[in-house]
């Protein structure tokens, strides 16, 4: 389980106006390997697990989705987020 984690802002890419726009900070577990899992799904090499410390769009939609659909319903629990969209402080 990876343990190694630095605080991070999350985003996503703003389909009606273009760009990225920051929906989150996170703690993101920076050994994480492709075999490991969340929420018994395999990370792969394009992810990272992280856990969603402070939402700043509550609403938004979570990239790779389990049971939970938005930000609002994760927070303080651990998510797949594709490392393109995690930039660490």
């Amino acid at each position: 389980m990876p343990n190694a984690s630095k605080e991070c802002q999350l985003f996503l890419t703003d389909l009606i106006n273009g760009g990225d726009v920051f929906v989150a900070i996170d703690m993101a577990y920076m050994d994480c390997v492709p075999t490991d899992t969340v929420h018994g799904i395999p990370l792969g090499e394009e992810n990272l697990r992280v856990t969603i410390t402070i939402p700043k769009l509550k609403r938004a939609l979570l990239p790779i989705s389990t049971n939970a659909t938005c930000i609002e319903e994760v927070v303080g629990g651990s998510v797949a987020w594709p490392k393109r969209y995690n930039n660490t402080r």
